[in-house]
């Protein structure tokens, strides 16, 4: 019984945290804010002091804004650093200060004439800052705290003024009379006023609070959704940025272990390498890979016989945090049932398609499995997968993922990358198979005659070649799949940016539509737009939009660029231009040559060439060869360049190739098209590029020679037939080689 478990990943403790560590960022700001009002508000008193002199209690007043400063400054140095990661005590810490700035503000609008006073406007202060902590309750909170505060600080000012509305009531009913009356009276008239006042001002005042309520709930909670956005939009590019790094890092390991295997012909190292690469990057309880009793081999006395089957096993890890051990290895009973079923696969009920990846949860009770049941509950693997190595509809043998835990469930990454393992695994064993094959025959061919060593050599020439040609494939076909992957993606932003300016305008509109807002209630948001610097925001993100476009145009061009070049759909004789096929090469090459690199110069006559019937990725693998290696004998040479001549000669267009660089010595120009010369140092070239070059011209109908002069330069000349004649069958020279040939190490 085989199932798949889906894991939902949960971010909620994520996502608290982020809101916490802004909550603490928030209120380090308003701690600053406070300090620098304080400061500013200290200098005003200042300033007030020295015009108003004795009016204005200075003492009192620069005595509030000092312990404002004070409690600022202890909350910014001790308190908020302990509450960083207590999202509930920086709301209380919050709401404290909060309830100390209206206690101060009070204060202040008391001791500079209450009533009288003009302060009482920064009332409207605490609620802002409400605003940027708290939602909307905080916020109507803290607006009926100011007004109660202010509403009593009236009240208790006015206080002995309140028994003469008593009074002059009674006076109205004829209790008392006299001069004593007059006064009385007179006062209590003075005192219905003043509580007149003082109502229409409480009044007035909480209406103006609880509008500024309002509209700072309002701004909050469009900043709130203009942050959720952005912060979607983070996450988004955040998780586009880790499944990219995560294919960077599959590729980087397939690469290692295409270069593992490829290392050698040995198949005990070959499966070895495989084992120890994939057990790195599939943490399981059992990694193993297990083939079948395939190789052939001659012993000493003239016979035959077969191997014994190939188990490789990496090395057991330890228990792991739960305290589950690795279980046991494949015991032979195991290993020769695997090896049966091992061509076996099972079509998808929904679409058909052969499946050829095998898990299975609990497989000690799967029915697939009835015959080694107890085998398989010895070994104590509760998961279960089965790769097998399919070279065409051959299998080649099994990679086998084992796990002790039930919930081991494989990420769609490892199983693909099992997948290729197995795939690059059966092609090596392919290879070591027919190395065997090739060296009994040539054994048995040296031990009859003696005259076939060129033969021989020629059979081991053709075993390179088919290495190197099935490399050059698999890269190909790697380098075709990554251009797939970055188009879509691209596609994705490149479609998506409309809508950003679209949004970003819209968003303009909104805060421009913000300045019909009568003036006196403008002056905080202008405040703002000018603390934020709102116009270079605003002409800062035009940039930011316009340079995404730009490189999301770039990026498609480059894509369009490589597609052009490998022409993957391009395999049979077609007409094409040679001149676009050059050219084409020259901005795949762009790292060469162009603006402050290596010049090239075309002479006349290059772009109106006719168009020939050729076999195009043949041909652009040629351009390839020849430009990048002018490039590389370039390299380092002061005032370098390169010249490319073409011209109509009767039947067939001349090429002419001419770099500046130093040229080629005289004793190895006649070994330049031989199979597996270099000039290169070990490692960075196989020699087979000019003589892949001459056998691609040769099978075209054409020719292809090169001069050269020490100091001077080499030219290299390339006549093509404007009709090639058709080739009988495949020529082992694909479009994806060719891509791959310049990537990996070009001649």
């Amino acid at each position: 019984m085989t199932k798949s478990i889906a894991r939902q990943p949960s971010y909620s403790k994520g996502k608290s945290r982020e809101l916490t560590s802004e909550l603490y960022l928030k209120s380090e700001q308003l701690l600053r804010f406070r300090i620098a009002f304080s400061l500013v508000s200290l200098c005003l008193c200042v300033g007030l002091y020295s015009f108003a002199g004795g009016e204005f209690d200075f003492y009192r007043a620069t005595g509030i804004i000092c312990g404002v400063s004070i409690y600022s400054f202890v909350g910014l140095a001790f308190v908020v650093k302990n509450l960083k990661a207590k999202s509930r005590k920086l709301h209380a810490f919050n709401a404290v200060l909060l309830f100390l700035d209206v206690l101060a503000l009070t204060g202040l609008v008391h001791f500079t004439h209450g009533l009288e006073s003009d302060l009482y406007v920064l009332y409207l202060l605490p609620i802002m800052l409400s605003s940027y902590t708290f939602g909307r309750l905080g916020i109507y909170l803290v607006s009926t705290l100011v007004t109660l505060s202010y509403i009593g600080l009236l009240m208790l000012e006015s206080s002995p003024l309140l028994p003469y509305l008593f009074h002059n009531s009674a006076l109205g009913n004829g209790l008392t009379s006299g001069d004593s009356g007059a006064t009385s009276g007179l006062a209590s008239a003075f005192a219905l006023k003043l509580w007149r006042r003082i109502f229409a001002r409480a009044f007035f005042f909480a209406s103006v609070a609880f509008l500024w309520a309002r509209f700072c709930d309002y701004l909050s909670r469009v900043s709130r959704r203009s942050n959720e956005r952005l912060l979607e939009q983070l996450e988004a590019n955040e998780k586009l940025v880790i499944e990219s790094e995560e294919r960077a890092k599959r590729e980087r390991l397939i690469n290692s272990i295409n270069k593992g295997v490829r290392s050698t012909l040995e198949l005990d190292s070959i499966l070895e390498a495989a084992v120890e690469q994939l057990s790195q990057a599939v943490p399981a309880h059992l990694v193993a890979i297990l083939c079948p009793p395939t190789l052939e081999v001659k012993d000493d006395d003239g016979g035959r016989r077969m191997k014994d089957p190939l188990y490789v096993q990496a090395a057991a890890p330890a228990a792991d945090s739960a305290g589950v051990g690795a279980g046991k290895g494949i015991a032979p009973v195991l290993q020769n049932f695997f090896l049966r079923r091992r061509s076996s696969y099972v079509k998808d009920p929904e679409t058909g398609a052969k499946v050829k990846t095998f898990i299975y949860q609990s497989p000690a009770r799967d029915q697939f499995f009835a015959d080694v049941q107890e085998e398989l509950l010895e070994t104590g693997y509760k998961t279960l997968v089965l790769q097998p190595m399919m070279y065409g509809e051959v299998s080649k043998g099994i990679v086998i993922l084992a796990d002790c835990r039930a919930d081991r469930n494989f990420s769609e990454s490892e199983l693909v990358l099992t997948k290729v393992v197995a795939g690059q695994v059966a092609v090596a064993i392919e290879h070591a198979n027919l190395v065997g094959e090739l060296s009994f025959k040539n054994r048995d061919l040296v031990g009859k005659n003696l005259n076939l060593d060129a033969k021989n050599l020629e059979l081991k020439t053709m075993q390179s070649q088919l290495i190197h040609h099935e490399k050059m494939a698999s890269l190909g076909r790697l380098v075709a799949g990554i251009a797939h992957e970055l188009n879509n993606p691209i596609n994705f932003v490149h479609g998506n940016l409309p809508y950003l300016k679209q949004y970003v305008d819209e968003l303009k509109r909104l805060v421009e539509a913000a300045g019909e807002i009568p003036e006196e209630h403008r002056k905080p948001l202008e405040e703002l737009k000018r603390k934020l610097k709102y116009d270079f925001l605003v002409s800062d993100l035009d940039n930011i939009i316009a340079d995404l476009n730009e490189g999301s145009e770039r990026i498609r061009h480059i894509i369009r660029n490589l597609r052009s070049f490998s022409r993957l759909d391009e395999a049979e004789l077609k007409e094409a231009s040679i001149a676009e096929g050059i050219e084409s090469t020259l901005k795949i090459l762009s790292q060469y040559y162009g603006k402050d690199k290596i010049p090239v110069n075309f002479k006349e006559g290059f772009a109106e060439l006719p168009q020939v019937l050729c076999y195009p990725g043949q041909l652009n693998q040629v351009w390839m060869n020849l430009l990048s290696n002018a490039a590389q004998a370039m390299q380092g040479v002061v005032g370098a360049s390169l010249d490319i001549e073409a011209r109509l000669e009767g039947e067939s267009v001349l090429v002419q190739i001419t770099d500046h660089g130093p040229g080629i010595k005289p004793e190895v120009q006649s070994k330049i098209f031989d199979p597996f010369f270099t000039t290169k140092p070990v490692g960075q070239g196989t020699g087979l590029g000019l003589s892949i070059c001459h056998s691609i011209i040769e099978r075209h109908g054409g020719q292809i020679w090169f001069t050269s002069e020490i100091s001077k330069g080499t030219t290299f000349y390339v006549r093509v037939p404007l009709t090639a004649r058709r080739q009988a069958g495949g020529d082992g020279y694909s479009a994806a080689s060719v891509t791959a040939d310049y990537l990996s190490d070009p001649d």
